[in-house]
């Protein structure tokens, strides 16, 4: 994608200013082929993050869930105070991290999260420990679910406030499915306080984009098992089809 060449670059010690363990977001969904326009015009008030000259990292994610889906069906329920656990790779750095992300009724995230070198999908003694002190679940109950895959341009404006990831050719595994979103970005806005200050949430705002919730979990494995509940998602389900075909998509639906 030529136009990531645009913004200034930042290596991760400068991003490390704006961490935002503990923040709101707001997530957009936006065609890939609006993509581009959008970043030309807000890419002179951004730095990206770059790591060996490479512009777009590589991502892979493995999720936890109980045997029962409890994980998936507090989020699909709207439950306030839920969780997720998982293991996150940054395959340009082949560095690990298992973390557990939780999201509270005043609709704040928190993030916390060690480093792994351990098997993706199985969870060892330190990371079981971990879950009993940042959890009420039960260790003993999670078992690996999903993987999803993807490529990540990571933005920092100008003034250390507020982080932004661009998420692109999505790809879920589950249960042995495979499925993909290639023809759409997840653009999350990442800030201490409320994103409405961010110069990208204004310029998605102005080209008829509203933040919506997207958990690259819960709508991966929805994509790939029709036998999970997922009432709640149709909705979702049914609008990301409508922006991946242009000849039914408008922005303000």
């Amino acid at each position: 994608m030529e136009v990531v060449s645009r913004f200034q670059a930042i290596n991760l010690d400068g991003l490390s200013q704006v961490r935002l363990m503990e923040r709101t977001d707001q997530k957009f969904v936006v065609p890939l082929r609006q993509l581009a326009s959008l970043l030309l015009a807000v890419a002179e008030h951004y730095y990206i993050l770059e790591i060996d000259g490479e512009r777009m990292l590589g991502y892979q994610t493995h999720y936890f869930d109980t045997e029962n889906d409890q994980l998936y069906k507090n989020h699909h329920n709207g439950k306030l105070n839920r969780y997720k656990v998982r293991k996150r790779t940054y395959l340009n750095s082949r560095t690990s991290f298992f973390e557990i992300k939780f999201k509270n009724n005043k609709r704040k995230t928190f993030k916390r999260r060690i480093e792994t070198e351990q098997d993706q999908t199985t969870l060892d003694v330190v990371e079981r420990a971990f879950v009993r002190q940042h959890s009420p679940i039960d260790p003993a109950d999670l078992h690996f679910k999903s993987m999803n895959q993807f490529s990540r341009i990571t933005l920092a404006d100008k003034q250390f406030t507020e982080r932004c990831t661009i998420d692109v050719n999505l790809q879920f595994k589950s249960q042995h499915l495979a499925t993909g979103l290639d023809e759409l970005a997840i653009i999350e806005i990442k800030q201490n306080n409320h994103a409405r200050s961010s110069i990208l949430n204004r310029h998605l705002n102005e080209s008829g984009f509203q933040p919506t919730g997207f958990s690259k979990y819960c709508i991966g494995r929805a994509l790939a098992e029709n036998d999970l509940k997922q009432n709640a998602f149709k909705p979702k389900l049914k609008r990301l089809n409508k922006l991946t075909n242009p000849l039914c998509y408008h922005p303000y639906y």
